[in-house]
């Protein structure tokens, strides 16, 4: 069925013209109408509330940026969108791959670490440990380390820190992430 011929493609193909020419009103009535979709889309993938409604709105913000770029010759404008919310699910979920990773062996490397207390790492190795991986968080950036610290050694959710600190959460997700791969990177040149 070709665009024309199909009301509600074409009003959704118009809605991204208008978009592309700065319509907050059709923005809106865009939202509106693919949202609920796209959010159950969303959440199928990433399997968590909150990462699912930040997706929403990265894309919808993708959406508002590129509008100009739909094509309705190649696609239904819900398939655009779907495209590219898909998209930035997945990307999101390789993010989280490599965070979990990253975290995973970070953790692996200090799960010997006992905070503070010198005393608790009694056998030489420990201390050898203890000691690298203090020198480690030395070289990292104040604001990472306070982060990571906060995150492994405090047992704070992001949420948590990010209200500590008040510091929006994204912030604190790349502080961490960034942080955790410095610290990774240090340990292997003082290994």
């Amino acid at each position: 069925m070709s665009a024309l011929l199909d009301p509600q493609r074409q009003l959704d193909a118009d809605l991204l013209v208008r978009i592309a020419a700065g319509d907050e009103a059709a923005f809106a009535q865009l939202y509106d109408r693919f949202a609920p979709g796209l959010y159950s889309l969303i959440l199928k993938m990433v399997r968590d509330e909150n990462e699912a409604e930040d997706i929403l709105q990265e894309g919808f913000a993708h959406v508002w940026r590129r509008a100009a770029t739909y094509d309705p010759a190649r696609s239904s404008a819900f398939t655009w969108a779907v495209m590219v919310f898909r998209n930035k699910a997945i990307d999101r979920l390789r993010v989280r791959m490599r965070r979990d990773r990253t975290a995973g062996a970070a953790a692996a490397e200090v799960a010997d670490f006992s905070g503070n207390d010198d005393s608790a790492a009694v056998e030489p190795e420990l201390r050898e440990r203890h000691a690298l991986v203090r020198s480690a968080l030395d070289q990292i950036p104040t604001d990472q380390k306070q982060a990571v610290q906060l995150a492994f050694f405090g047992g704070l959710t992001h949420e948590q820190i990010a209200e500590q600190l008040e510091t929006p959460l994204g912030t604190i997700k790349a502080r961490i992430r960034r942080g955790l791969l410095r610290l990774r990177d240090c340990l292997k040149e003082l290994a």
